[in-house]
């Protein structure tokens, strides 16, 4: 057995499942072009180095994403590419529908009570009443996001005034991927669609993370970060 067979194997055995990887970004249109043998090997590392970390696993992997961004567009500058747009204050995309795991949500609810944040379970509450979900609470794709009141389409980690994120250090991974190109003035979405002028920067050094770490959390992921709130609500 060579190592591309034997990394597919361990791939269905600890992410798959039966099931399927949950792809993220432009990944399910470049499998075409990337050799089967990387796409496992790829999933297989970021696996292993996931499920192989504990409690500690969360935190590890908004590392390993935060350093990787660093590499890459440190990456792209001696190539002469310009940086990411996005900056502090910008937050178009801070103002759809987010998804995160089980554990990021869960995370949030630890960081809030341990620094004195009061989460908006009201507004959280009145957000979920324009997601579609099917009959296990999972969203549909369908989002009338956009249809709330103004002051609602907002994240609830969004300070209303100075416009930066109250939970920066445990944001979800999702937030931290979202990599503007140019110009941010048309990376704000309209009731889940993308704007076709919209210019991001797609690595798909990140994608493989993602779908794999999506994949894990297969269970939660389509939940959403408000429902997700409100069951560790319930819980603590």
């Amino acid at each position: 057995m060579d190592s591309a067979e034997r990394d597919r194997r361990w791939v269905e055995e600890h992410l798959l499942q039966h099931g399927d990887m949950l792809l993220y970004g432009n990944l399910s249109y470049e499998m075409e072009s990337v050799p089967a043998q990387q796409l496992w090997q790829e999933f297989r590392k970021v696996g292993e180095s996931y499920l192989g970390r504990g409690i500690d696993r969360t935190r590890m992997i908004h590392s390993l994403v935060d350093e990787l961004i660093d590499t890459l567009v440190a990456r792209d500058r001696r190539f002469g590419y310009p940086p990411p747009f996005c900056h502090k204050g910008c937050c178009n995309c801070c103002h759809e529908l987010v998804y995160c795991t089980s554990e990021e949500a869960d995370g949030i609810h630890d960081f809030c009570a341990s620094h004195g944040i009061s989460i908006d379970y009201d507004k959280v509450q009145r957000q979920l009443g324009y997601v579609d979900c099917d009959r296990v609470k999972d969203h549909t794709g369908t989002t009338t996001w956009h249809n709330q009141q103004i002051e609602d389409q907002s994240c609830v980690f969004l300070h209303h005034t100075d416009k930066f994120c109250i939970i920066w250090p445990v944001r979800p991974l999702v937030c931290r991927v979202h990599l503007a190109e140019e110009t941010d003035r048309y990376c704000k979405p309209f009731n889940g669609l993308e704007n076709p002028h919209a210019l991001g920067i797609n690595y798909v050094e990140l994608s493989y993370v993602l779908s794999v770490i999506f994949t894990i959390h297969r269970d939660s992921i389509k939940k959403t970060m408000g429902r997700l709130l409100l069951e560790s609500k319930k819980r603590s």
